[in-house]
């Protein structure tokens, strides 16, 4: 992916930046895959999508690929107590070089950490999975061991930073058909783009009725822009930007612009005031609300989105 050095006349952001005038932006993903993009996406292979899509009103069911599995003896006895879990993605390093980028690896860091000190996560709960280690096959994996061990009593959470992607839906990359005639993905860091379709397969899985999903990449509003996305019951999505815009990679930010405001301000420091105290539990809707207008006022073609199907506010 090409650089691309964007001058922002911010006065808030050239403070945060340490005086500097301007600063150098990536966007976290590409265009269309009809168009030419310095990004090599490819199709995930069948055998790890995991078989055929769940069938029509069985939003349950267990084919392959679906069913729980024997927890992999590498990972840790997870903690009996809190039952809360998560799976956190960030990838800035690419297989290859063109499509690295700097801070989503940062950003799920941050998340992490904001979790375990702001929402009581249990370490072993929380599958971390940064650059190289964040695989295709280790992201579905991961998933998988979010259904092996939640339930219907769990908090759940799964969160990505990184590219994202966009295609057309006839290129037959899921078994969805979408209203607008496209498909978002998110982007492993083997260049694999996992479909909304496929994920709204792997998490139709969960028991859970209290999830939240967010995603910060590229056309990442297009994960619930559709009536039969990620959509559901008890569950609050939150997005860097809409399903036709780019998210944004800044260097001299420390994060990803969506993830210094929503993770690392709204939800590790809990929205803190000009004297850094922060109340340490904001809901991921207050975060979304706190980040919404900073991400635009810096990049208005960025517009972070939430679909909300929770009662209440959605404290991790």
């Amino acid at each position: 992916m090409k650089k691309i050095a964007v001058i922002i006349i911010v006065t808030a952001l050239l403070v945060s930046l340490g005086g500097i005038g301007g600063s150098t932006a990536l966007p976290l993903g590409g265009p269309s895959k009809t168009t030419p993009s310095d990004i090599p996406v490819m199709k995930l292979p069948k055998d790890l999508a995991g078989g055929p899509s769940i069938p029509a009103g069985n939003p349950h069911g267990e084919p392959p690929g679906l069913a729980k599995k024997p927890k992999p003896p590498e990972d840790p006895d997870p903690d009996p107590g809190p039952n809360k879990w998560a799976v956190v993605i960030g990838i800035a390093d690419y297989k290859g070089r063109s499509s690295d980028l700097w801070h989503p690896d940062e950003d799920a860091k941050e998340m992490a950490s904001a979790l375990k000190e702001n929402y009581g996560f249990a370490d072993s709960n929380i599958k971390v999975l940064l650059n190289r280690d964040a695989k295709a096959a280790a992201i579905l994996s991961a998933i998988d061991w979010l259904v092996q061990n939640e339930d219907s009593e769990s908090t759940v959470v799964f969160f990505f930073s990184g590219h994202g992607y966009r295609l057309s839906d006839d290129e037959g990359w899921d078994n969805d058909v979408e209203a607008d005639g496209k498909d978002e993905c998110i982007v492993s860091h083997d260049l694999y783009g996992l479909t909304d379709g496929l994920l709204k397969q792997k998490f139709d899985a969960l028991e859970s009725e209290k999830i939240a999903l967010a995603f910060g990449s590229c056309h990442s509003g297009g994960m619930f822009d559709d009536d039969d996305d990620l959509q559901g019951a008890n569950r609050v999505i939150a997005s860097a930007c809409k399903a036709d815009q780019d998210a944004w990679d800044y260097l001299l930010l420390g994060n990803t612009l969506w993830g210094k405001y929503f993770v690392d301000e709204g939800l590790l420091q809990g929205m803190a005031d000009s004297e850094g105290n922060g109340d340490g539990d904001s809901s991921v809707e207050e975060a979304h609300d706190y980040a919404y207008p900073r991400v635009v006022s810096v990049q208005s073609d960025s517009q972070p989105q939430m679909y909300d199907n929770y009662a209440g506010q959605f404290v991790p």
